[in-house]
């Protein structure tokens, strides 16, 4: 009789225990997922209900039991950087395009930022005459009172003598300033002239008492009179006369500083200023060509528009005791009230941007128009520069239709070019201290007067009465009359023309 199988024994067989371990096996894999909802075993945080009590938010009476055991650290979004603003430098011009022709004529442009914008435009004005070249020297950052923050040259007058000696231009512009508007240290020079006037000054009082106290002593004939003055016998007679009048230096000592360093706009740096600038032309007419000084344009902001106001009068002053032309710009890039533009009509009436977004410098379009106001001056300088016309040369025989006693009229009259003005750019037409232009009678008397031109004798429109013989009677004025030769074909409508008339006169 076999014996009965243990209860254990059966879970021992390999049979039930692999169908326990796939038992068990799959009741882990259902109830994984479910237990994650209230247990986090290191996996990625379940997604929070947004829903707010009731059944659905986590417990069974609108309470989440496990709450205290799910707070998991939010993740923030990482920071990115803010973008970098770029910042563009407008101060420099586009590079000058090459080209294959070597020019006749070149303007030589000097300056800081200001002047490269402006040859920029005179390129672009020039690209359609091969015959013009600019020649560009500027320095970016630079002004009349520093050239450069160290080493040589030191100022704008060392670097254009420089310039000068290797260029050779038909016409010189200079356009700066920008940079200038900052306080002025004097020269080291000034100060030692200055020093040496205060020490003669301050000798000049002490030598006078003691002159007064022996002019008795020489002279004891003579009663010294109250309004008698101690005379200097060392200073010149004209000083002796006039004691009393302060030394110059005594008088300009209120308006110097102790350090020799002067704000924009102080009269001792108007003066510094003044001379540098007269300086810098000097230089420049040693060339014997042209000079334009180009004032500078509007910029934005009250206190910079007023100070290149105030710096363009310098520079107007100075060229017209200098003799060299003044290129005024500022009428092209403010508006009606006088305010700085930054879009505005270009040269051609067109509406553009004509500043750069700064404020300062210029676009494309308005270093045209800039240029267009140079360009002007440069073309009616050089044509009076120009060479000379050959007139046509007078006939080596005597014309035969000549009447004797009156002048003979030349082939070719005076040659007067298109572009000359007898003024400055400055004066009005027919203005005070302009020249009276030289106008010829016959001239003034049909286009002024307007008086008609009397015909030649013999032609179409000749209504004189009686009738004139040609070549042989000239009609009032100084109109000369039509010569021609008295052949035989010419004799006989004369002829008939008398006849004519004598017929006339036994009718009436």
């Amino acid at each position: 009789m076999p014996k009965p199988k243990s209860f254990f024994r059966g879970f021992i067989e390999t049979g039930p225990l692999i169908a326990l371990a796939a038992a068990l096996a799959l009741m882990v894999e259902i109830a994984g997922p479910a237990s994650a909802q209230f247990f986090n075993f290191g996996g990625p945080p379940p997604p929070q209900s947004r829903s707010r009590g009731g059944f659905g938010d986590g417990g069974w009476f609108g309470g989440n039991d496990f709450a205290p055991f799910q707070q998991i650290p939010e993740r923030r979004a990482p920071r990115h950087a803010a973008p970098r603003r770029i910042v563009e430098d407008y101060s420099k011009a586009p590079s000058p395009e090459k080209r294959d022709t070597v020019p006749e004529r070149k303007v030589l442009v000097l300056g800081d930022a200001m002047a490269d914008w402006l040859a920029y435009g005179l390129e672009d004005a020039y690209a359609d005459h091969p015959d013009m070249g600019v020649i560009r020297k500027h320095k970016t950052v630079s002004g009349l009172i520093k050239y450069q923050p160290k080493g040589e040259p030191a100022d704008w007058v060392s670097a254009v003598k420089g310039i000068l000696a290797t260029e050779k231009p038909d016409a010189i512009v200079v356009m700066l300033g920008l940079e200038d508007r900052a306080a002025m240290r004097e020269p080291a020079a000034d100060k030692s002239d200055k020093a040496s006037d205060k020490k003669d000054a301050g000798a000049r009082p002490d030598t006078k008492p003691a002159d007064a106290k022996t002019k008795p002593d020489s002279a004891p004939g003579t009663a010294a009179k109250p309004d008698d003055k101690a005379v200097d016998t060392e200073l010149p007679q004209d000083d002796a006369d006039t004691p009393e009048a302060p030394p110059i230096a005594a008088r300009e000592k209120s308006a110097r500083s102790p350090n020799g360093l002067y704000e924009f706009r102080d009269e001792r740096w108007i003066e510094l200023y003044t001379k540098k600038i007269e300086e810098m032309i000097a230089v420049l007419k040693s060339k014997g060509v042209p000079v334009l000084w180009v004032g500078l344009p509007a910029i934005r902001g009250e206190k910079a528009t007023a100070d290149a106001l105030f710096l363009d009068s310098l520079y107007r002053n100075a060229a017209g005791k200098a003799g060299i032309n003044y290129v005024d710009v500022w009428d092209g890039f403010v508006d009606e009230a006088g305010r700085f533009l930054q879009k505005g009509p270009d040269f051609e009436g067109q509406i553009r941007q004509l500043r750069s977004y700064d404020g300062v410098y210029f676009t494309k379009a308005g270093a045209r128009k800039l240029a267009h106001y140079v360009e002007r001056e440069i073309s009616r300088l050089l044509a009076s520069r120009s060479a000379p016309i050959t007139l046509p040369a007078e006939p080596a025989s005597p014309d035969a239709n000549a009447v004797p006693g009156q002048p003979v009229r030349p082939l070719a009259g005076p040659i007067v070019p298109l572009a000359a003005s007898s003024i400055g750019t400055d004066q009005l037409l027919g203005g005070p201290g302009s020249r009276p232009v030289a106008v010829d009678a016959l001239v003034a008397r049909v286009l002024v007067r307007g008086e008609p031109l009397s015909a030649p004798a013999g032609r179409a429109d000749d209504f004189a009465w009686p009738r004139r013989e040609i070549g042989r009677e000239r009609a009032k004025g100084e109109t000369p009359v039509a010569s021609t030769s008295l052949d035989a074909n010419a004799r006989a409508p004369a002829a008939s023309l008398k006849s004519k008339k004598h017929r006339r006169e036994q009718s009436e």
